[in-house]
């Protein structure tokens, strides 16, 4: 690529100016110093702790001919220097260039919203793949960038992040496209679409999940997180189509704000709450209507306007057939046939950590999933409740150094929904785990507890509550997460369901100054041996 290309795009950012200008042949694009190779453009984003126009020097002497940033012109460089107010936008735009522009080649399907996306893109991953099999002979199926993984052609790459900064996503892209592959699914998350890291992205599709409270303390209101994800709408040509959840109220404004077509999704035995907004709602409806649930999954029958089927889904939980029908909406938007929507739902299985049930002997079900916002609680806690004969026992806790408001929200939601629960650590980063244990017991006044929570802090493994005619309910405090779940299944007893939430396919604890290999799923397994 030569740096003259990139002239007119960056020009068309606000603010630009040109230094020491001069068309240079720019071999690759860089916005970490160490990562930097002879030839590259090197772009300093800033950061949250550290600019990276503090790494410049670094840059300079590892190779890079060129240099994005959003200071001031230093004299140490006489290399052409582009100076932008907004270096994550430059940088999107160069990556883009750079790579060819993928994304009008490949089919992109973006997911946002705040529960549903990870499990939404594997459903619809599932449906394309019974068009285009990952086989020798059948070429390559779709590929997925979300929260657990990265799936180009053959590879498995663990994802440090749901969506990838912008340089990342369209190299990612342009592999998909070598490999052959036609579709591309993946997460928006709201941060990637306030820092511009899909800036460019032609998405095909883009599906709305729902909008519950999340992530504040980086947009610090619902409004502001509201407006995050509407960018991902905003920004859709009239050739691409909106594929939103009727029974969500935000939807009406996404649908008045993008200039795509609209194609909507609605539960039928479910989204009372908001019922009537449908038939106000223009566009193309697929609904559902669940005939059965069980620990074992859901039998929904599928309306669609190319055909009904009824459709056997081993996914549990009635949040679970939102995220069907969210796939099954862009399946039939994407022209597949009913009956391969229906074999790509049957043929999925639940991945990691979301809602996964770990096999044991004990006489009782033991769940681990991600869960980790109240609304999330709600929808699990709420969906497990009526199929289980037993007691629920939950544990849980609450990530450090994010929004506090959401602690007690998520405690009051426990309290309500399980019949014993036990508080302790998530990832609780630079905090003191018994601080945000505090936080989350402010909201824990459920009536199911016998009484008001005793004065903080609890000593380890004391009881709250008293024995009624069949069950005690109550809570224990065990900051330490090994020592909860131990706790968790030695209470439970035949019938009963321990549900463990908040990390799910997490492999790790992040502390403060550490982070230490831990697995909910591999300690159950070792603790039930």
């Amino acid at each position: 690529m030569e740096l003259s290309e990139l002239k007119p795009i960056l020009l068309g950012l606000k603010g630009t100016k040109l230094y020491n200008f001069r068309n240079l042949d720019i071999t690759g694009v860089s916005y970490n110093s160490k990562q930097v190779k002879p030839g590259d453009l090197f772009v300093a984003i800033p950061g949250a702790k550290t600019d990276g126009a503090y790494f410049i020097p670094e840059a300079l002497q590892r190779g890079a001919v060129a240099v994005i940033s959003n200071q001031k012109l230093n004299l140490f460089t006489m290399v052409p220097y582009i100076r932008v107010s907004d270096p994550r936008a430059a940088l999107a735009l160069a990556s883009n260039h750079f790579f060819h522009y993928p994304s009008r080649k490949l089919k992109v399907i973006g997911i946002t919203g705040t529960n549903g996306k990870t499990t939404t893109a594997y459903l619809i991953k599932s449906i394309l793949d019974k068009i285009h099999p990952h086989t020798k002979d059948f070429g390559v199926g779709a590929g997925l960038i979300g929260t657990i993984e990265y799936l180009i052609g053959e590879r498995h790459i663990p994802a440090p992040v749901t969506t990838p900064q912008s340089y990342d996503l369209q190299n990612y892209f342009a592999q998909m496209l070598k490999d052959g592959t036609k579709y591309s699914v993946m997460e928006v998350s709201s941060h990637s679409l306030v820092q511009k890291r899909v800036l460019g992205i032609d998405f095909h599709r883009a599906i709305f999940t729902n909008l519950t409270r999340d992530h504040l303390d980086f947009h610090k209101t619902p409004n502001q997180y509201k407006q995050a994800k509407a960018i991902l709408f905003k920004n859709l040509s009239a050739e691409s189509i909106a594929i939103l959840n009727a029974d969500d109220p935000v939807s009406k404004y996404y649908a008045k704000i993008t200039p795509a077509q609209v194609v909507w999704y609605h539960c039928g035995n479910l989204g009372t709450q908001y019922k009537n907004c449908v038939p106000r709602f223009r566009g193309i409806l697929i609904q559902a209507q669940i005939l059965s649930s069980s620990l074992y999954g859901n039998t929904i029958l599928l309306k669609t306007p190319i055909g009904e089927t009824t459709v056997q889904s081993p996914l549990i939980g009635r949040h679970n057939v939102y995220n069907i029908l969210a796939a099954a909406a862009t399946a039939v938007s994407l022209g597949v046939p009913v009956d391969t929507i229906r074999e790509g739902v049957e043929q999925f299985r639940m991945m990691r950590g979301r809602l996964e049930t770990i096999p044991n002997n004990a006489g009782f079900t033991v769940m681990v999933d991600f869960g980790h916002t109240e609304d999330a609680l709600k929808n699990v806690l709420g969906s497990l409740k009526p199929l289980v004969k037993g007691r629920i026992i939950t544990v849980f806790g609450c990530g450090g150094d994010r929004d506090r408001g959401k602690r007690p929200l998520m405690g009051k939601v426990v309290s309500k929904l399980s019949d014993l629960f036990v508080i302790t650590s998530d990832n609780p980063r630079s905090e003191d785990p018994l601080k945000i244990i505090k936080d989350i017991r402010k909201g824990i006044r459920s009536p199911h507890l016998s009484s008001p929570p005793s004065p903080f802090p609890l000593p380890s493994g004391e009881r709250v509550g008293v024995r009624g005619k069949e069950r005690v309910r109550g809570y224990y405090v065990e900051p330490d997460r090994y020592e909860a779940i131990k706790k968790a299944l030695s209470l439970a007893r035949q019938g009963d369901l321990v549900l463990i939430a908040g990390k799910g396919h997490e492999t790790y604890q992040i502390f403060r100054d550490t982070v230490k290999p831990f697995d909910d799923r591999e300690v159950v397994k070792q603790l039930l041996q």
